[in-house]
């Protein structure tokens, strides 16, 4: 069988630091129209552990004139980065935050060199069986739903400003309106928030929320305490009426509800009840959809915008249930390997096929 070079292509364009003396796997070497090897390659298998060696497989011929030197084994080294948190102070309101990034933190570079005194020929082309360290450096991290908090370890895994994009995220969400109002009632009853706190936003926004809390030893006192001061109407009554309201619409088109007195009397315009609650819940039937409905006032979100904006981050992500925190992040390497066959005058050939190892 009459052994034949293959025509080179264009450089692939990786640029390598590396061990073998060669910045870049062909564009050194070789121009369009410039005989080289012929190679072709597999792996043992697409994983393999950090720290050991991966096992291979080449096959390369040369033209009769030419005479194989060595071959080698070139790889970059990528990385993925996942993390996740979600929210676990109230599971009234679904949220999580993630974040995935995939980048070459190597580029390729020779790992691997082997004499052609190492290959066999086996008729028709020359084979050669070897194996490719990797750093055990390389190795996956993994930190998922962990029992204490570690700042330095978060720091240093997930990105700059993801703490503070959460929670002005979750603070929002919480307060751009009602949306979500039984979640932000719940994060009221339980966290714990000191009457000193409530006395500055009234003091702040002109509002009167409860200074007088009980908390004790029994943190569940506290919830039932402030559980009870929240309170709105749920079933229809004339004793629950406290008064009314109405509607108009404004010039730019939006609705405008106009609360009025028990006793208001205007016969041009329809009323409909506003019942009993808590002095920040604005509790009324809502004709459009037949029920009773709540809300938080809006002279009194902004209060309670400040309140929930000084909870940490890692108090937004603990799950009480099971005592730890609802983070994730997970670090693993691939390996984007290419095998490459160098003759006697330099002439480098390299295989097409790009052979990825992930570690593990």
């Amino acid at each position: 069988m009459k052994l034949q070079y293959k025509l080179s292509i264009l450089a692939l364009g990786l640029v390598a630091f590396t061990s073998c003396d060669i910045h870049d796997p062909v564009d050194d070497v070789a121009d369009p129209g410039q005989y080289v090897p012929t190679c072709y390659w597999e792996v043992g298998s697409t994983t393999c552990k950090a720290g050991e060696s991966f096992s291979f497989q080449g096959k390369y011929y040369t033209e009769a004139e030419f005479t194989p030197d060595h071959s080698e084994v070139w790889y970059s080294v990528l990385r993925e980065e996942n993390a996740s948190a979600g929210m676990k102070l109230t599971s009234l309101m679904a949220y999580t935050k993630t974040y995935s990034k995939t980048d070459t933190v190597r580029s390729s570079q020779c790992y691997a060199t082997f004499p052609h005194s190492l290959a066999e020929w086996d008729g028709y082309e020359y084979v050669i069986k070897g194996e490719v360290p990797t750093s055990s450096q390389l190795a996956p991290k993994v930190w998922n739903t962990p029992e204490t908090w570690d700042q330095a370890r978060f720091d240093g895994y997930f990105p700059a400003n993801f703490e503070e994009e959460f929670c002005a995220d979750v603070v929002n969400r919480l307060t751009r309106d009602s949306t979500y109002y039984s979640a932000l009632r719940d994060v009221y009853m339980k966290y714990p928030f000191p009457n000193s706190q409530f006395a500055e936003v009234n003091a702040k926004y002109g509002v009167n929320l409860p200074t007088d809390i009980k908390y004790t030893e029994d943190e569940q006192e506290a919830v039932t305490d402030k559980a009870n001061r929240w309170f709105a109407t749920t079933e229809a009554s004339e004793e629950a009426i406290i008064g009314y309201y109405y509607k108009t619409v404004d010039a730019y088109g939006n609705t405008v509800i106009h609360e009025v007195p028990k006793d208001y009397v205007n016969p041009e315009v329809n009323l409909y009840p506003v019942y009993n609650a808590a002095e920040w819940v604005f509790c009324r039937y809502d004709d459009d959809l037949g029920a009773i409905i709540s809300t938080v006032r809006a002279k009194y979100m902004p209060a309670f915008k400040d309140l929930v904006q000084t909870i940490k981050f890692e108090e937004w992500v603990y799950d009480s249930s099971n005592r730890n925190y609802n983070i994730a992040f997970d670090r693993k390497y691939s390996l984007q390997s290419r095998f490459r066959v160098v003759d006697n005058r330099g002439n480098v050939g390299t295989a097409y096929d790009v052979r990825v190892i992930s570690l593990n």
